[in-house]
C-alpha cells in the first residue's frame, strides 16, 4: 500500500467553478484543480459502475458539479477509481460511511482483479472535508483490495 497525503484550500478554486463543496459523498472529478469550467469536469469511468454499486447499498453519491458526459477511459492493468469526497458533517454523523464505502470500493477492485496473473493495482483519490472552511486533505492511494479495506483508520484520523 502506497498512499501521499496533501493538504489543500480549496475555497478559491470552489469560487472560480461558482461551485460549494458537496453535503455528504460525491465523486469528484480527476481535472477539479485544472478545470476551467464544471462542464469541462473528466471522471473515471468506473464511477459509473460505483454509481450503482452504492445505490444497491442504499448510498447516495452523485457526480460533483452535476451529471456529465465525460469520462476517461485507461487502457492499462490498473483499476482507476473515481476521487471520492467525504463531507465533515457526514463522516462526524455516521463515523460507518467510511468503513461501508471502502467495502464496496474493495469488492469491486477485487472482482475486478480477480483471476488475473498479474499483481495489479487500485488507484483513488480521497477528499477528505476538515473542520476549516474550505481546507480539505487529499490521500491519494495506491494498493490492492485488502489494502483498500484497512485504510479506513488513516482517513478516519483525517477529519
Amino acid at each position: 500500500m502506497d498512499y501521499k497525503i496533501e493538504e489543500l484550500n480549496i475555497e478559491d478554486r470552489l469560487e472560480e467553478l461558482d461551485l460549494k463543496l458537496p453535503v455528504g459523498l460525491s465523486f469528484f472529478p480527476e481535472n477539479f484543480e485544472t478545470a476551467k469550467k464544471k462542464g469541462d469536469f473528466i471522471f473515471t469511468e468506473s464511477m459509473v459502475d460505483l454509481n450503482k454499486l452504492f445505490r444497491q447499498s442504499n448510498i447516495s453519491f452523485g457526480a460533483f458539479g452535476g451529471d456529465t458526459e465525460l469520462y476517461r477511459s485507461r487502457k492499462n492493468a490498473d483499476i482507476y477509481l473515481p476521487a471520492i469526497f467525504l463531507s465533515f458533517s457526514l463522516i462526524s454523523e455516521n463515523p460507518n460511511i467510511v468503513s461501508v464505502s471502502l467495502n464496496i470500493l474493495s469488492s469491486y477492485v477485487y472482482d475486478r482483479l480477480k483471476g488475473s496473473l498479474v499483481k495489479n493495482i487500485a488507484q483513488v483519490e480521497f477528499y477528505i472535508e476538515t473542520k476549516e472552511k474550505g481546507k480539505v486533505k487529499k490521500i491519494s492511494f495506491k494498493g490492492d483490495s485488502e489494502a483498500l479495506k484497512n485504510f479506513e483508520n488513516i482517513i478516519k484520523a483525517l477529519k
